[in-house]
């Protein structure tokens, strides 16, 4: 029953916020904008909280004012201007965080909190800023084959996402059913070999389904699939070993028992900049 109660919330989860995403991708601009420094300064209030617990204090306002920063950067500027924002916000976070530690008399734990301010930006809102750059990137138009309005608004990002988020259920439903050989027991305890391989599979063969409506070539599909499948699995090690460190067992509860943001999101922030440099390499652009 148990395994029921979570597919089926799942399910509730999939239908509610894929479509939400999917519309806002489609209008682009400010809904996907807000949608993402929603999604952003939600997943970084948990990553700080979490801290808080190990008596850790970040420059909570340094690292959402950076964070938003990074977004506006990847959303109003150039492509060839925006890596340039991007440094200079980093730059811009690093030196406010430490400066935010000058303070009183006392400066205990002013190396760690400095640095976990920055770790935050880069983890969530860095990470977090390629959904931006997904959803702006035409790949039908820039592999010369278009396919229609919806594809390319949405594709390049359901090209990632969606799969990446299949191999989470996946992993999960095999994992639950027939998995006996632990994956991480240390680390991650209900992940199985079993589990991992079906995700694994289920990730590739889904990237390689919608490579195919993109028009992207099997190669490149299979490639790429491959490419999300371990780098999303890698994600989540490492949200799990930041958890492990705090002794936690989820960032939040805003999806009830799926946990937080940084839960769900924790394989996509390690594949979306995989598959964008993926592709911007393959394509030149």
């Amino acid at each position: 029953m148990a395994v029921i109660r979570e597919l089926l919330a799942r399910a509730v989860l999939a239908l509610v916020g894929l479509p939400i995403l999917i519309a806002c991708a489609y209008w682009g601009g400010w809904p996907l904008l807000i949608l993402v420094a929603v999604v952003t300064l939600i997943g970084l209030g948990e990553y700080y909280s979490a801290v808080f617990t190990a008596n850790i204090f970040p420059a909570v306002v340094v690292g959402f004012l950076g964070a938003l920063a990074l977004l506006a950067v990847t959303a109003f500027s150039t492509p060839q201007q925006c890596d340039l924002g991007v440094l200079i916000v980093l730059a811009a976070v690093a030196a406010t965080a430490m400066l935010s530690q000058v303070k009183g008399n006392s400066y205990a734990g002013a190396t760690v909190n400095s640095a976990t301010t920055v770790f935050g930006v880069v983890y969530v809102g860095l990470l977090m800023s390629f959904l931006l750059r997904l959803a702006n990137f035409d790949l039908p138009a820039a592999l010369g084959e278009p396919a229609g309005l919806f594809a390319a608004k949405t594709g390049t990002l359901l090209l990632v996402a969606v799969p990446v988020w299949t191999l989470d259920t996946f992993a999960f439903i095999i994992g639950s059913a027939w998995g006996r050989y632990r994956l991480a027991p240390q680390l991650s305890p209900r992940k199985t070999i079993e589990g991992a391989l079906a995700g694994f599979i289920g990730c590739v063969g889904l990237t390689v389904l919608l490579g195919w409506w993109l028009k992207l070539p099997v190669a490149h599909s299979l490639f790429l699939g491959i490419l999300l499948a371990v780098v999303a699995q890698l994600g989540d090690a490492a949200k799990s070993t930041i958890k492990r460190d705090l002794g936690i067992d989820d960032f939040g509860n805003i999806f009830g028992p799926h946990g937080g943001i940084l839960d769900r999101f924790d394989g996509l922030l390690f594949a979306m900049p995989a598959a964008w440099l993926y592709l911007t390499a393959l394509l030149g652009s």
